[in-house]
């Protein structure tokens, strides 16, 4: 069964920089995964609290959400919260479609 696509509205004048920004969030997502194998709390707080301060600012709300959630779990040492987190934002950046448009 196919992934349903999620569907992201941007704005035109960020074209050239998407790209750049999803593939910032899957070495985010290649980092919290590395980092959870040692516990590495810092590294994963850091993720987040990136994700959470940038994603609103391509269109990508639900990467601030989830950033949001990564750095309270890390701040928590919640190693189950963190890895339910990481499959959701893994997902999410591999069936997200862009869509440009005009505000």
């Amino acid at each position: 069964m196919a992934e349903e696509r999620i569907v992201v509205y941007a704005d035109p004048d960020l074209a050239d920089d998407i790209p750049w920004y999803q593939g910032q969030v899957r070495e985010y997502v290649e980092a919290i995964k590395t980092a959870m194998g040692s516990s590495d709390f810092e590294t994963i707080e850091d993720a987040g609290h990136r994700m959470k301060g940038s994603g609103e600012t391509f269109g990508f709300d639900a990467v601030s959400e989830m950033g949001k959630s990564i750095e309270m779990a890390a701040k928590e040492k919640d190693l189950d919260e963190i890895g339910k987190k990481w499959k959701e934002l893994s997902s999410y950046i591999e069936v997200v479609e862009v869509v440009y448009e005009e505000a």
